[in-house]
């Protein structure tokens, strides 16, 4: 299980601002970031094998009630269910992303995190 203090000091090598960082539950944090240019991100951090739809909705929430410019779901050694592929796709946010580890402040909106996120979505 990794720390408040690790999960910021992986965000600050990422290249983020840490603009606050709690955790919220023993397996779930919560970190609000600036990437490199100044747009807020959220990033809901869970710590357990397997992602479900409900931290997908979560952090949906959680991007609407903050006006976060994007959110990302970074499951931290876990994966993402099938339920929740569905329920991210079925949200079509594009705002929205997830990941296995955090990428670079100076390429969330890159080729590399899209690829991802769009190979999460299942085919119709």
């Amino acid at each position: 299980m990794p720390s408040t203090e690790e999960l910021v000091s992986k965000a600050h090598q990422a290249g983020y601002q840490i603009i606050k960082a709690q955790q919220v539950r023993p397996n779930r944090w919560l970190l609000t970031l600036k990437d490199s240019n100044g747009a807020t991100l959220l990033v809901l951090i869970q710590s357990r094998p397997l992602i479900v739809s409900a931290d997908v909705q979560d952090l949906a929430e959680l991007v609407r009630l903050q006006h976060g410019a994007r959110g990302l779901l970074w499951a931290y050694d876990g994966s993402l269910s099938p339920a929740a592929q569905r329920t991210l796709a079925e949200l079509s946010d594009t705002r929205l992303q997830f990941c296995t580890a955090l990428p670079p402040a100076t390429q969330l909106e890159g080729e590399d995190l899209v690829k991802v996120s769009t190979a999460l979505r299942p085919t119709s």
